[in-house]
């Protein structure tokens, strides 16, 4: 799987605006009602961003399942309960509030998140003050998933890299860039991804 990023829309205003955005390291719009025309095995990596159609997710996803299981490189914003449709991997999705959505208006204010050490690749590309914003439940640490962001006293994180025996590779998060930055609110998402990007372009080069 030595193909460009793929990049999954279901067709918002926020997914347009992003695509657009980043066209420079998209290779190709694939719309979700019209996934299973795409082989999805010519992408090196496949993006699904966050407060995608979860109908239509579910309704694709055989096909989504078995490009992971297959090799490919999934990387999945979901904060809404993607454990609900991938299959392949267990994912231990819980309940987790953010404690205080108000956190940035605060003088001194944080997100109750840190990088753990040694720190993930992605993670020394984006300063954890571009990964703090708000999130949307969280997952529990389960066997070969490498923590990229985590939870205070190590609760849980909130982004996660698996990599299957199989070769497939998910990186799953329950942070919301790509609909913030579409919508043109909250800055530290179109920072996140302006990094983003570029690690993972380079990431599938490698």
């Amino acid at each position: 799987m030595t193909g460009g990023i793929g990049y999954v829309c279901s067709g918002s205003d926020s997914h347009l605006a992003t695509f657009e955005d980043f066209a420079g390291y998209l290779d190709q719009m694939i719309y979700l009602r019209e996934i299973a025309s795409y082989d999805l095995n010519l992408f090196g990596a496949v993006v699904i961003p966050d407060f995608s159609d979860q109908s239509l997710l579910h309704r694709h996803s055989r096909q989504l399942n078995a490009y992971l299981a297959d090799g490919g490189f999934l990387i999945v914003f979901e904060p809404v309960r993607m454990d609900t449709w991938i299959d392949v991997v267990d994912i231990p999705w819980f309940e987790r509030p953010t404690a205080d959505w108000k956190w940035w208006m605060k003088p001194g204010g944080r997100l109750e998140v840190y990088q753990p050490e040694p720190k993930h690749p992605l993670a020394e590309a984006i300063p954890v003050e571009d990964m703090s914003w708000h999130f949307f439940g969280a997952f529990r640490f389960f066997d070969g998933a490498r923590p990229i962001l985590n939870l205070d006293g190590d609760e849980g994180c909130l982004m996660f890299d698996y990599r299957m025996q199989g070769g497939g590779r998910l990186i799953g998060a329950t942070i919301d860039p790509h609909s913030h930055n579409g919508h043109r609110f909250m800055p530290a998402t179109t920072r996140f991804l302006q990094r983003f990007y570029p690690w993972l372009k380079a990431e599938i080069a490698a």
